[in-house]
Parts: structure tokens; sequence; C-alpha cells
């Protein structure tokens, strides 16, 4: 809730709170004990709204029976939702890459950006103010990998921060006569993200780039830990057949194993 606080404060933006009960088993009558269940959500929900009130946000609570996910796909498209945000499992016995199955499903299925906050190592919120003082973008000079530029370009204009633009380019193994080859390919990568930088900068946006030879998982990882309070923006591979069950092999990785926030962009014409 603090990013979702923040965020909305400064778009202008309206809040849609959902909370979901699992529904009774079919063999068991409704009691009052549905009814207590309702009520406790109620009452929490109405608490996050009266906070977001007060900050001139426009708040609406809602409550479904059913399967989570499919309760907020459902609200997401029917409230004509620009943004869902949701938290992670974080980390657990299993390991250190747990999304948690409503937030694992609603990323493959939503044609919405999802914004997927980790808790911190107490379980609680990474940032209890909500606070983003840089973007970052990773690129690959894929026109996929461009359409998180303009959420990247819409939040940086609202809270006033940098971007950083990250193209990885690790190196051909064995290294060899592969050197040349791979000389020229970060050549074009630095001119790449260097004219992105540059039209950024046309717009008002402060922007550097950072191109490394480090895997394009860890070159993000890495640019993340050296910023202060970062928020990562990434893009979903489009899908098709079984497909549609893989996210783009690095945003699944960074999704499940960053520290911070992200925003994750689905792939455009998905319905």
């Amino acid at each position: 809730m603090p990013y979702i606080e923040r965020l909305a404060g400064l778009l202008g933006a309206d809040v849609n709170l959902l909370g979901v009960i699992p529904p009774l088993p079919v063999d068991l009558p409704s009691d009052a004990a549905g009814e207590s269940d309702n009520g406790v959500v109620l009452q929490y929900l109405e608490g996050i709204k009266h906070r977001l009130e007060k900050g001139d946000i426009t708040t609406v609570v809602e409550i479904q029976e059913g399967q989570a996910s499919a309760e907020i796909l459902t609200c997401a498209e029917g409230r004509n939702c620009g943004l869902i945000a949701l938290a992670t499992r974080g980390r657990s016995a299993t390991g250190p890459n747990m999304l948690g199955i409503t937030t694992d499903r609603v990323i493959r299925s939503t044609p919405a950006p999802v914004l997927v906050i980790p808790p911190d190592e107490d379980g609680g919120s990474v940032s209890p103010t909500g606070t983003v003082k840089t973007i970052i973008v990773g690129l690959d000079g894929s026109e996929t990998a461009a359409t998180s530029l303009g959420a990247a370009r819409q939040i940086a204009k609202s809270l006033g921060v940098e971007i950083v633009l990250v193209r990885a380019t690790p190196p051909v193994d064995p290294l060899g006569g592969a050197a040349t080859y791979f000389d020229s390919v970060t050549h074009h990568a630095e001119q790449y993200v260097k004219q992105v930088a540059s039209q950024l900068e046309a717009d008002g946006i402060s922007a550097r780039t950072v191109v490394g030879a480090l895997s394009a998982q860890d070159q993000l990882l890495q640019v993340a830990e050296e910023c202060d309070e970062p928020l990562l923006i990434l893009s979903t591979r489009g899908w098709s057949n079984r497909a549609d069950w893989q996210l783009g092999s690095v945003t699944d990785r960074v999704v499940r194993t960053a520290r911070f926030p992200a925003l994750i962009i689905p792939p455009t014409g998905r319905s």
C-alpha cells in the first residue's frame, strides 16, 4: 500500500481495494462464520480507504467470494484498471523465488501492467513511505523491451526521478575469435541506449545508461543494488500455445529474486 498511496496521489489515479474470500466447501452450510469473515475483511479495507481518502485519493472497496487470481482479473477488467498491485510471498523455506500462486497467475494472464512488491527480510514493506528515487529499465534492443519506456517516462516525470537504461552484452564463450564480434555488439548496444537516453532527456527526463558484460538478470540486479530506492520496469515477451505460461526468461528471474518493486509491462495485444 505505501507504493500505491504515493503513486496514486502523484498520478491522480483512483484506487480499487479488492478483498477476496475463499468460498466455503460445498458440503458445509453458509453460516455466521462466513459473514464474520466478510465483516473482518470489510473493516480492514475500509480502514485503508479512510487513510487514502484523507490524501484526496478516490477509493472504492469491493469484496468477492472465489479464487483470488480469477476475481482480481475480473475486477481489473470490469473496472478497466490501468495497474494491478500485488505483493509477492517473499523468501520462504522452499526457496528465495516464491512469487505466490495468485501473483504468478495474475502476471501471466492480465493485459494490465502489474506492480510486484516483495516484502523486506522481516515481512514488512521494503519502503514504508513507498518512495521511488530511481527507475531502472531493462532494454535489449527489441520492440518488446521498448514497450516499458512509456510507463517509465510517465512515472519518471510524475516523480521527478532519474531513469537508468540497462543493457547487458555478456561475452561469447569461448571469446577467442569472437572478440571482434563482441566488441561490435557492445558498441551497438551502447549507441542504442544512448539514443534512447537522448530522447528521454529531450522530454525533460534525466537519464543515464549502463552497458555491462554480466547476464541480463545479474546486470539489472547489480544496478538496482547500487541505486537508492529503485523501481524496476520490465516487459514480458508475447505468448502463444505453451508459451503463455512463460514470462520472458530475464523478467521471470528478476521478478522472483529482486528485493525491490518491479513493474511488469505485458505484451501489446494480449486479451
